[in-house]
């Protein structure tokens, strides 16, 4: 409002400061001029829009005007916290004469001028620098420019890639063998025979053997083997005299040594295993002591054999178990309702796992910033990777904490956080709405952390330390026209978006790979589930270091699956070919007793057996002959043909 005798712009006094004050109208004229060419509010009409709301304006309608800024910060405006605020602002120096101004109603439909803010009861704080962030700061659009961070340069620890021998040509086996060495398969064996001799001890009847390295490995062929071919359960990969009869793991090992090995299998040495037991319940007890000695061997391998790329995936995987333990979580509306959990680093490029940690619980956390906080932070291990990587999260783990930890570690992130998150901005002011149109962009600078907001079909949010706000990045979409027809349009998209669902998606690649050819089963106990997932976890880096070596090569690497194969024949010491070979010539009639030269009065035709295809018909005919591979007799004449039939499978089951 003017006052009427000296033309000059009237404000509202301060609740502390009741002396008459004038603003002169030439201040007020330099005022409006200073913010009608200030770039920073382009995009920003929006002081006053027609989303804003009456009570909004009510809680603001005691501010103040201050012109003590010098001429390196434009700030003109500064906001009370509230109407009742119990710290005011400092006073402004000019005298201010309080007026009985009437309330000011809000015209929806129609946005107020830049130049009628001088009389506005809205005010705001403001600065020139496009990287300073108060709670209240407008959110601004693709128009507006903005700033990239200044990133730090990428110094890996090492090159980039596989940290072998890009020249020479790796077996499966070999590949294998560096997660699965020498010297972790005799630990293993050790600790295996240890536990065995422990439950003889016991009282447990059972015969035992001593396991030794290439029969341990004989029964992890087996264990991928039954990833490889799925059947109702482990006793059916013996089943003999039945059409879907599997005959290669009964030529690897016997099912019930496989069986013994399988409930004995240890990877931690039992004495030992009892000391920690012995510790429960104090803070000296390691709920992982079991898992150790195999899952440090394990991750040191997944460093050392292969460098990352400069972007980064982080994320969580879930083992299902029938295990009952403090680490298990309950979810009950899974299949497999209990499931341990993993953190998986893992590279975006190809899915390959750098770094994993088993979650064991909530307490386990002695930080204060939370588990996603302690997880991301301790799968980001700098002397093994170095500086400058780009480092990709979902909403479970991001914060501005944690993205600024990260930036003072010479990491950078990117990660979709949720509306209302603690540290994100509250501001209203030109925020989206659920009326805004399809490919509307809100976006808030804070020093290198970027807040971006974006509405596709429904509303995004995304933290970024990385990335420029819009880079005239586009998609498309699908369009329901108002005559009931769809149609294709361009919408524009925030650059850090793009990058994330380009980027993202490093432990699902690793998952979908371990899933095509999982060798898990069903287990009871926690380092029986967790040494399968382990295996997993090598049979996977390996097919990935194949890939990546054959890339290096010029040559047409393995599918999965025939990796997978040959690596099963590799561990089992055979081949699928020699295989193939050696049933076809064996399966042929061969008398139960050979012709004797030297008693040729005792006939081969002298012994007989009952013909099990006939017993099966309950017609209990004798025959002298056997299959030579299957060692089954069975009638081999005129008028009994049982061998035939049941080598073709069509005896009458």
């Amino acid at each position: 409002m003017q006052d009427a005798a000296s033309g000059s712009a009237v404000l509202p006094a301060l609740p502390h400061n009741p002396g008459p004050a004038v603003l002169p109208t030439e201040e007020a004229d330099d005022l409006e001029r200073t913010l009608e060419s200030d770039n920073e509010l382009s995009g920003a009409e929006s002081f006053l829009t027609e989303e804003l709301d009456e009570d909004w304006h009510d809680r603001f309608e005691d501010c103040f005007f201050s012109d003590d800024s010098d001429d390196s910060d434009d700030s003109a405006y500064t906001q009370c916290q509230s109407s009742t605020c119990s710290t005011p602002p400092a006073a402004p120096q000019l005298p201010l004469r309080r007026e009985s101004t009437p309330r000011r109603t809000h015209t929806r439909g129609r946005r107020q001028s830049i130049g009628s803010i001088q009389s506005s009861p809205l005010c705001r704080s403001r600065s020139r620098s496009l990287h300073h962030t108060t709670p209240e700061q407008h959110w601004k659009t693709e128009s507006d420019p903005d700033v990239p961070p200044v990133l730090p340069g990428f110094a890996p620890a090492r090159p980039p890639g596989v940290q072998l021998d890009k020249s020479a040509v790796h077996s499966p086996l070999e590949l294998f063998q560096l997660f699965f060495s020498t010297s972790v398969v005799r630990k293993l064996c050790s600790n295996t025979n240890k536990q065995a001799t422990k439950r003889i001890i016991q009282g447990l009847q059972f015969k035992w053997t001593d396991v030794t390295p290439q029969e341990l490995l004989k029964y992890i062929s087996l264990v991928i083997f039954m990833g490889l071919l799925k059947l109702g359960s482990i006793k059916s990969y013996w089943r003999q005299k039945n059409i879907f009869s599997v005959p290669f793991p009964g030529t690897v090992m016997a099912r019930d040594r496989w069986l013994l090995i399988s409930s004995n299998l240890r990877m931690s040495d039992p004495a030992e295993d009892a000391v920690n037991d012995s510790k429960k319940g104090s803070s000296e007890y390691d709920p992982l002591f079991r898992l150790k000695p195999l899952m440090t061997k394990i991750n040191a391998a997944c460093k050392s054999f292969y460098q990352p790329r400069k972007n980064l995936a982080i994320d969580e995987r879930m083992v299902a178990t029938e295990a009952k333990t403090g680490m298990t979580q309950y979810m009950k509306h899974k299949p497999a309702k209990c499931r341990f959990k993993l953190f998986i680093l893992a590279d975006s490029s190809n899915g390959y796992t750098s770094n994993f940690i088993v979650y064991t619980g909530k307490s386990k956390f002695h930080t204060g910033f939370g588990r996603p906080y302690d997880a991301v932070v301790g799968l980001l291990d700098k002397l093994f990777l170095g500086n400058g990587y780009h480092i990709y999260c979902d909403h479970v783990y991001t914060s501005p904490q944690l993205f600024r930890h990260l930036s003072s570690l010479q990491f950078r992130a990117c990660g979709t956080y949720r509306a209302g998150g603690m540290g994100a901005p509250t501001s209203q002011l030109n925020a989206l709405t659920k009326k805004s149109p399809r490919g509307s962009i809100r976006w808030i600078r804070d020093g290198d952390l970027l807040f971006v907001k974006w509405m596709d079909s429904s509303e995004v949010s995304i933290y970024s330390t990385i990335h420029q706000a819009y880079t005239s990045d586009a998609v498309m979409r699908r369009l329901k026209t108002k005559d009931g027809t769809w149609k294709k349009i361009s919408v524009p998209i925030p650059t850090p978006i793009v990058e994330y669902n380009k980027h993202m998606g490093g432990v699902d690649l690793s998952d979908h790979l371990i899933q095509c050819t999982t060798s898990h089963h069903k287990a009871t106990r926690l380092y029986k589930t967790m040494f399968l997932h382990f295996l997993d976890i090598a049979a996977c880096n390996s097919y990935i270091l194949h890939k990546e070596l054959c890339t290096e090569q010029k040559t047409n690497p393995l599918t999965h699956r025939a990796f997978m194969e040959e690596l099963t024949a590799q561990l089992a010491g055979a081949t699928p070919e020699a295989e193939a070979a050696e049933r076809r010539t064996n399966h042929t009639p061969v008398p139960f007793a050979p012709f004797d030269p030297a008693k040729p009065e005792n006939r081969p035709t002298d012994v007989r057996k009952y013909c099990d295809l006939c017993k099966g018909n309950k017609a209990y005919n004798k025959t002298s002959w056997q299959c030579g591979a299957c060692l089954v007799p069975l009638c081999n004449q005129l008028d009994r043909t049982c061998f035939t039939r049941w080598h073709d499978g069509m005896m009458d089951l």
